[in-house]
């Protein structure tokens, strides 16, 4: 009788003939395809083999790190692959690659970032001096000589972290990365004071109202401005917000009573102080809460009575005249 179809064991070895020659085709395909070095994706330069593509890179590390330090590496991600060489571009020899790779590359090393929502906004040498950056940060919008309800906090959320950053982003020192991140977007606009100037004045000058000058520089009494007085006109816009909350103890005059007291034995209409009231004095606990300096929230925390008002008691005639 004769066989219709191939056995299962047959077809398991022709399966296999075809996924080995498939594997063959594969094979020789890569091998004779040019290969290309990527910088963010985008190919660069093409060399014959792999062989030669990892020397071009080796070679470009080699000469950044001769001119940047032996600790420096690409910025941007560099990759090699297969593919097909376009029309008009020839195959380089590894150290033409090299230079063409070096000129779609930037020097970066490893350094201390910090990060504000996500987003990396300077770097450092060291850890220490991304943590003093942050201090000195703090302090500059943390109000002077007042009672800290606890320490200052960032209102966004602010990382340290170790990683991978071009070397032109990363600055000298801890000053510096702190004005950077107090400058931001927009620094702030002050107002030096001079002769014959009055708040009002000033204040006018910027669009401001009195009200809102004096918020601006709680700190300042307008009333008794002096030539030189460096006044705030206008917020920046730092890259964060620093948030404090402190306590002030002010003494606060209470205001006393009338009291009006009927009195027949005077003439109709008559006004007599019997009494002369006077204010009394009081201890108030405010907490201050501030954003970047400025004023957001206020409320009383405790109220002690210093001295007692005293009333006054005033006498009504309402005799005959």
């Amino acid at each position: 009788m004769l066989r219709t179809g191939l056995s299962w064991g047959e077809r398991v070895v022709y399966w296999l003939v075809i996924l080995g020659l498939l594997s063959l085709l594969v094979f020789y395909r890569r091998a004779t395809l040019p290969v290309a070095i990527f910088v963010n994706g985008k190919p660069v330069a093409w060399v014959s083999n792999f062989r030669l593509a990892n020397r071009a890179v080796e070679l470009a590390k080699s000469k950044l790190q001769e001119r940047y330090g032996h600790d420096v590496d690409f910025a941007e991600p560099v990759d090699i692959g297969n593919l097909p060489l376009p029309s008009g571009r020839q195959l380089m020899s590894p150290s033409e690659a090299s230079e063409a790779l070096l000129k779609s590359v930037s020097p970066a090393r490893r350094a201390w970032l910090i990060v504000v929502n996500n987003q990396i906004v300077t770097a450092l040498k060291s850890k220490n001096e991304a943590e003093q950056a942050l201090e000195l940060v703090k302090a500059h919008f943390t109000p002077k000589n007042v009672t800290l309800v606890k320490e200052p906090w960032f209102k966004e959320k602010v990382v340290i972290r170790e990683g991978k950053i071009g070397i032109s982003e990363i600055v000298a020192d801890a000053e510096t990365a702190a004005q950077k991140l107090i400058g931001g977007l927009e620094p702030p606009k002050f107002h030096v004071v001079k002769a014959g100037e009055f708040a009002v004045r000033i204040a006018r000058r910027y669009g401001l109202t009195l009200e809102e000058l004096q918020q601006l520089n709680p700190d300042k009494n307008l009333d008794r401005l002096k030539v030189g007085d460096k006044l705030l006109v206008k917020l920046g816009k730092p890259l964060v917000t620093v948030v404090c909350a402190y306590q002030v103890v002010r003494k606060e005059s209470v205001p006393f009573k009338t009291e009006r007291r009927f009195a027949p034995h005077l003439p109709g209409g008559a006004l007599v102080t019997k009494q002369k009231g006077k204010e009394g004095l009081k201890e108030v606990v405010l907490e201050i809460t501030t954003e970047n300096g400025l004023e957001v929230q206020r409320k009383v925390v405790k109220e002690q009575i210093l001295k007692e008002p005293v009333t006054e008691v005033i006498l009504v005639g309402g005799g005959l005249r």
